[in-house]
């Protein structure tokens, strides 16, 4: 059992002589894995209320360790829901945010949308409510992954309204789900598109968020791909599975946490995409 007096020195060591930080971290972080509340007195005695920016990092990467092992069940799963997997995004990057937390967001927004949808629409009608809902009235943005991770957590962007293109997609088919809506999401060149179909129409709606939730024609989507050099069919549509969306939403993750040198996230979210091989 660790000694208070160790973890003690530990810390004021870090303090005193920052260059040795990176290479101490390691220790720490096993300090606090074997004893946690044992660390976290010693942290009040120490600091109080001003506990220093890299423990918290350090205590925030644990929380994210442990949340990187429920990937290695998603992926393992026949056909998980993409719904279940961005709530598990959403933890990587907020890991005191509970599953139960993030998903609350998602209901509100479900039955904010419920009182605009009639479940007798057609599947035209209700891609119609869907992008005013997120487009016009909700005022849904698209923003680079150089705004940070938020745009890829799904409470966050029901929160805030900016979401990556990808994100965005991601969200509208959960939220079309909800209605009865078969959605699907497919790369059309390097540009993902939504599908939207039911039961009862032979004709899908084709979604493009980049241009606002814009209703696009296979005749359109013709265009596009002949542009980027391949054949266009409906029928020969792809979409992508859960376990292919969540592995992009991972890999947009090793882009940002990489871009901003957060290293200590990086390695465990390169941990979870490893999980899906």
């Amino acid at each position: 059992m660790i000694s208070r007096n160790k973890i003690k020195a530990l810390i004021d060591l870090m303090d005193k002589e920052p260059s040795l930080k990176p290479r101490l971290q390691a220790t720490l972080a096993q300090f606090i894995r074997q004893d946690p509340l044992k660390f976290k007195n010693v942290l009040e005695e120490s600091y109080g209320a001003n506990i220093p920016g890299y423990i918290k990092d350090i205590l925030v990467n644990i929380k994210r360790e442990e949340r990187s092992a429920a990937f290695g069940n998603y992926f393992k799963a026949g056909n998980p829901s993409l719904l279940k997997g961005m709530l598990l995004i959403a933890g990587i990057i907020n890991p005191y945010l509970s599953e139960r937390q993030a998903l609350a967001k998602f209901e509100l927004l479900k039955r904010d949308l419920a009182a605009e949808m009639d479940c007798g629409f057609d599947i035209f009608h209700k891609a119609e409510v869907l992008s005013q809902y997120f487009f016009v009235r909700g005022k849904y943005r698209l923003e680079s992954l150089n705004s940070g991770v938020k745009v890829l957590s799904l409470p966050d962007i029901i929160s805030d309204g900016g979401a990556s293109s990808f994100a965005m997609a991601a969200l509208y088919c959960c939220a079309a789900e909800c209605f009865d809506v078969k959605a699907d999401m497919f790369d059309a060149g390097g540009k993902v598109m939504v599908r939207l179909r039911d039961k009862y129409s032979y004709e899908p709606v084709y979604v493009d968020v980049f241009a606002g939730g814009r209703f696009v024609g296979e005749d359109e989507c013709n265009i596009y791909a002949s542009a980027h050099g391949f054949s266009w069919s409906g029928a020969l549509i792809t979409p992508l599975t859960s376990k292919q969306i969540i592995r992009r939403f991972l890999a947009n993750l090793i882009y940002v946490y990489s871009k901003n040198g957060e290293d200590g996230a990086l390695a465990i979210v390169r941990k979870s995409l490893s999980l899906a091989e």
